[in-house]
């Protein structure tokens, strides 16, 4: 049987103790084009952080020398890159600007590439910054069979008092970015505020009759679904999958070579009610009937003394490519992930390794 192969492609240092949240994009040429985010003073979610890129042209044996994509012009960060290669041959591009340590004052922002990555457009806001807060986690671009390209989003807004409440919607363009639109109502998770409520960083996959599927993470032990009949313009009501998972999000793809779904996230049952933890092991399922059932659940990276999370998914042929998270867990508070010393790191998977 054909294994896995693994590699570290962002290292931590002491200079950058965190390198995270990645996001592949396979060029029609054959190249590989990766980006990430690249911590420089510290380490925390609203550490300062860039974002950075490496080219492959070898299938990811040997990589380019790292070069800037995005300089921070946040407050704190720009971080949560995503890629899409779009109808014309353009490449979309989505990341994130964090302006406050809460994450609360984060916005979208969007530009694109028409020389195969050479060069960017100036990278312009998705949203009215004034009304609207929140974000995509990284690599979540779908591109529908209507042509529409979709990212779907957490939006934050505050309750009474200091506390945020997070909900799932979608943008989405028709037009090659150069104009993004808002579902109208979004969904949630249990009573917003609460210790267990709320709706974040969704996964997208599109079913064989379109109806779009939205995978949420949630506080409640379990991954979350809302589902759109009309491209992500509005979104239904939320239900329980039954798959176990910490406050972590997953990642879902439809497999090129047989049609069926592979979704990769933290398997396991939260170390406590709303936890976050723990982020091991990384598993992957398969669903050969548009996600309403999951089988041939495998530990890509069994139980270990690292977090491994916020996986990315994409095809090149008949291997999977999953880049994530490798990170230390707190050895005080159990199964907190603390970001310390955290590389980005890479699994080419031959897709039959999921089926065995």
């Amino acid at each position: 049987m054909l294994e896995p192969r693994f590699d570290i492609v962002a290292a931590a240092s002491d200079e950058h103790q965190r390198h995270s949240e990645g996001s592949i994009l396979v060029l029609p040429d054959g190249r590989w084009l990766l980006g990430w985010s690249e911590y420089y003073d510290g380490f925390h979610d609203a550490s300062s952080a860039r974002l950075k890129g490496m080219w492959s042209s070898d299938r990811g044996d040997t990589w380019s020398d790292p070069f800037l994509l995005l300089e921070n012009d946040g407050k704190c960060n720009v971080m949560n890159v995503c890629f899409a290669l779009q109808r014309d041959g353009s490449i979309a591009m989505s990341h994130v600007r964090t302006d406050d340590e809460t994450c609360y004052y984060s916005y979208t922002f969007f530009r694109k590439s028409v020389d195969g990555g050479l060069t960017w457009s100036p990278h312009e806001p998705m949203v009215d910054m004034e009304t609207w807060r929140g974000f995509p986690a990284n690599d979540r671009f779908l591109t529908l069979s209507s042509g529409r390209l979709l990212v779907p989003m957490t939006l934050n807004r505050m309750s009474d008092g200091d506390s945020a409440e997070s909900f799932v919607l979608a943008g989405y363009t028709d037009d090659l970015g150069e104009t993004w639109q808002l579902s109208r109502g979004m969904t949630t998770v249990g009573q917003a505020g609460s210790d267990t409520g709320g709706a974040s960083e969704p996964a997208v996959f599109e079913k064989k009759d379109g109806t779009v599927v939205f995978l949420i993470r949630t506080k409640l032990g379990t991954i979350w679904a809302a589902e759109s009949m009309d491209g992500g313009e509005t979104l239904s009501g939320s239900y329980d999958t039954g798959l176990q998972s910490p406050a972590a999000p997953c990642i879902v793809g439809r497999i090129p070579s047989t049609g069926d779904l592979l979704l990769v996230w933290n398997g396991v049952e939260p170390e406590k009610p709303g936890s976050g933890g723990p982020r091991t092991p990384l598993t992957t399922a398969i669903s050969r009937d548009d996600g309403a059932t999951w089988g041939n659940f495998k530990d890509l990276e069994p139980v270990s003394g690292r977090s491994h999370m916020y996986p990315t998914l994409t095809f090149d042929g008949d291997t999977a490519l999953i880049t994530y998270s490798q990170g230390e867990i707190d050895s005080v508070k159990n199964w907190t992930t603390n970001w310390h010393n955290t590389s980005l790191k890479l699994a080419r998977v031959p897709v039959q390794w999921f089926y065995d």
